[in-house]
């Protein structure tokens, strides 16, 4: 896949990113083929959580703030801006690339030390979550919410909606407006449904909202059949779309889930 501007492009700053309610520290890590990556780390938690944003999100938008910090309890927390986002440089390829600013994450959380590495994505970071721990591995388990399992065939309003500012010009500079940059060319690559067999026997957790307004709820059960073992399906029927459903709730049903898998206890085959 071409990737254009991917390499020293000049860092974004996210208008209006919430503030943290604890302390944190920011990284700056650089992919394996050469973006420039922002994020912060926050908590002291024994496991390493690596937390994947959504396509126009960015890693201090309100609710993936929120989020962050109601995982602290459990996790070291390292979020990050995917590229193309905030203040990220390169291009952002809509997770078909993505795997690698995951990686570029994940291993900085190795070498910070810690033994066990997750990583939990939504819609956009889901996808780069199960490319990354099928195509690079090394992560102990993974979350994918409201995560589609192919690239085409969508629709819905939404993706419809997506579609049109992604590809057409006028589109594109309105999402530059808010700090979002895409490829000029997509070449694809191989779609979530191809490579997630590949993840086992790393523990797969997939979530999904019955009211998703972008992906069915048959993408995530496409999913987790071409899965191996253990997986395991969390379906609500109020969770709507990623971010949506990034609630108190919801963060303390998670770290449950996390630790449980890594406990080696991957719990049950079907969906809940």
């Amino acid at each position: 896949m071409t990737v254009d501007d991917r390499s020293h492009a000049p860092l974004v700053t996210r208008a209006r990113g919430r503030a943290y309610g604890v302390a944190t520290q920011p990284f700056r890590v650089v992919t394996k083929d050469g973006v420039r990556l922002s994020g912060d780390r926050l908590g002291d938690g024994p496991v390493a959580l690596v937390v994947c944003h959504g396509f126009t999100g960015w890693h201090r938008k309100p609710r993936m703030v929120r989020l962050q910090e109601a995982l602290v309890p459990w996790f070291t927390i390292y979020a990050f801006d995917f590229r193309g986002h905030g203040a990220s440089g390169g291009r952002s390829a809509f997770g078909a690339v993505e795997e690698l600013d995951v990686e570029a994450v994940v291993r900085l959380a190795r070498r910070d030390g810690f033994e066990q590495v997750a990583t939990l994505g939504g819609s956009m970071g889901g996808i780069a979550a199960i490319r990354h721990a099928a195509l690079c591995g090394g992560v102990d388990a993974v979350v994918a919410a409201s995560t589609p399992a192919t690239w085409q065939g969508h629709a819905t309003r939404a993706v419809r909606r997506f579609t049109w500012f992604t590809s057409r010009r006028p589109g594109q500079v309105a999402l530059g407006a808010i700090g979002v940059r895409v490829v000029r060319v997509w070449e694809g690559a191989e779609a979530p449904i191809e490579v997630v067999g590949r993840i086992a026997p790393t523990p797969l957790i997939l979530v999904h909202g019955r009211n998703d307004h972008f992906f069915d709820e048959d993408q995530a059960w496409a999913l987790f059949r071409a899965a191996g073992e253990p997986k395991r399906l969390l379906l609500s029927s109020r969770f709507g779309h990623a971010e949506d459903g990034y609630d108190p709730a919801f963060a303390v049903r998670i770290a449950g889930e996390i630790r449980r898998a890594l406990s080696g206890d991957a719990g049950a085959r079907g969906g809940s």
